[in-house]
């Protein structure tokens, strides 16, 4: 029985992805174990997907996905070694607490014979620089950092967290619960968008907080700990000036005389090979090996790129003497201090309530928004409707199920425990509103009660729920199917109930 599920999973698609992976391997001087172990993935993956896409409504496309991956494993993943169990790769891991190790220059991948963990190590080896609009270049690194570790743990869900048969989250296998939270919120708001829509500022502008909080919390860079306190102190000091408009002014042209002598000595070193030489040598003194300006020509375009930005200072200098750039620049200038005086350096527990009760608010907002403006297409704008708050009842359940710690996930906190609630009671109203579920009781309260579970069940499909009562002796005994199979039940203590007992739930 198993074994002919399992065969019906092999769909045309399934082939094609699999010869055209082999294919790929045929031109590969990987091992014939590793080479198993990508078809192996590839086959969980395959296995897998059609539950993701269903639970998790924004995932990419299967094809998007496969391709992708395909991609990394052609063009990026140069050389795989597997670190069998007793062999000095292995212990070297050991010693260090990883399953892999990567090195992106040289498309290096040493890895534990596991498919999760070559997904993970495929995913990492294929990092990039994803950059979101931001206020400023301290805000860069850190959401840098944040998408591209929450983009790798949600990457790696198909297989972490499904099997074919059942959603089970292993929280022990996300990297880092924080920035996975963080990503998951983003991605339910906006899809993949990376809050690009504005009615989402709020959302942005707390995860840019969170961002840079997380990144100092762990300690990423203790370089960027030191720059961003001094970012944070010349911020501060330079709002100060702007109460005392003489000593601003006077600020003001010190620094357009400092930029103007620079930009002086810039073109001299840029009109002198000997000069350029000894700027050459002078700045590579001072530099990391990593960081070493690798030729003169190279530096060439440092100096032309800093001699830019000397003129754009001197530009905001001449702008902001101006009444009215003044006022503007001291509000944004306000702005900008009071939000780096708000982060702290640890990640607080208010922030992730914050941003709980943020995506909680929009929810709302997009539901109360659905409703029939034209009567003559109502039966479409119906249809739209119920596909619209499908889409988000499976959101708010993938919210519910995000992980905080093992077993403990946001619909435990006692601190959303009202909101949720509001947020469910809504949703059961609108959708018997427009009859996506069936009306089994008039009686409001037991309605809620007994629907409340849709939103923590595991089911993976929701529309195969059915639903059995049985009212004995003031108890009603609620059972939910999937489809045929009982995946759980609830008793409610009441008196006099009439109610279905039995019933399909979405219509």
């Amino acid at each position: 029985m198993e074994k002919n599920r399992l065969l019906s999973k092999l769909n045309i698609s399934m082939k094609d992805y699999n010869n055209e992976l082999e294919k790929i391997l045929e031109h590969k001087l990987f091992s014939y174990e590793v080479k198993n172990l990508l078809l192996s993935m590839l086959y969980k993956i395959e296995d897998a997907y059609k539950d993701f896409e269903i639970v998790k409504v924004e995932a990419p496309p299967k094809s998007e996905y496969i391709e992708d991956l395909l991609r990394i494993i052609k063009e990026k993943a140069l050389t795989i070694f597997l670190a069998k169990s007793g062999t000095a790769e292995a212990k070297e891991l050991e010693a260090k607490q990883l399953s892999y190790e990567i090195d992106k220059k040289n498309g290096k991948i040493i890895c534990i014979q596991n498919e999760l963990v070559m997904l993970c190590a495929l995913f990492k080896l294929d990092e990039t620089n994803i950059l979101m609009d931001t206020r400023s270049d301290y805000v860069e690194e850190p959401l840098k950092f944040f998408l591209n570790q929450g983009r790798l743990d949600s990457h790696i869900e198909v297989i972490r967290d499904f099997n074919g048969w059942s959603w089970d989250i292993v929280t022990k296998d996300i990297v880092d619960l924080e920035y996975n939270l963080m990503y998951q919120i983003m991605v339910l708001l906006d899809g993949r968008k990376h809050i690009k829509n504005k009615k989402y500022e709020d959302v942005y502008q707390l995860l840019e907080k969170m961002a840079i909080e997380k990144y100092i919390k762990d300690k990423v860079d203790e370089k960027y700990i030191n720059d961003f306190e001094e970012i944070r102190k010349n911020k501060s000091e330079r709002l100060k000036l702007f109460d005392d408009k003489k000593n601003f002014l006077d600020q003001i042209t010190i620094e357009k005389r400092q930029c103007t002598k620079e930009i002086e000595r810039i073109d001299k070193i840029l009109n002198n090979k000997d000069l350029l030489k000894e700027e050459y040598y002078n700045r590579n003194k001072k530099l990391p090996n990593k960081e070493k300006i690798f030729s003169v020509s190279y530096l060439v375009g440092i100096l032309e790129k800093e001699r830019m930005q000397l003129l754009d200072k001197i530009n905001e200098c001449n702008k902001i003497i101006l009444p009215k750039e003044f006022v503007e620049e001291k509000n944004r200038l306000e702005k900008e201090t009071n939000f780096l005086n708000s982060i702290a350096f640890d990640l607080p527990k208010e922030d992730i309530i914050d941003l709980c009760n943020k995506f909680l608010i929009h929810l709302q907002e997009n539901i109360e928004k659905m409703h029939n403006e034209n009567k003559e297409s109502a039966t479409k704008q119906n249809e739209e409707e119920k596909q619209n708050l499908t889409k988000w009842i499976y959101k708010l359940r993938s919210f519910c199920y995000i992980p905080l710690a093992d077993n403990f996930y946001i619909k435990d906190l006692e601190k959303l425990k009202d909101n949720l609630e509001k947020i469910f009671r809504l949703i059961v109203k609108k959708a018997q509103e427009i009859k996506l579920w069936d009306t089994f009781t008039e009686d409001n309260n037991i309605t809620y009660d007994v629907l409340k579970e849709i939103f923590i069940t595991k089911i993976i499909k929701l529309e195969n729920i059915n639903i059995q009562c049985r009212y004995e002796e003031n108890v009603l005994y609620v059972e939910y199917y999937d489809d045929t199979v009982i995946d759980s039940s609830i008793q409610i203590h009441i008196d006099n109930v009439r109610i279905k007992k039995k019933f399909k739930l979405f219509i």
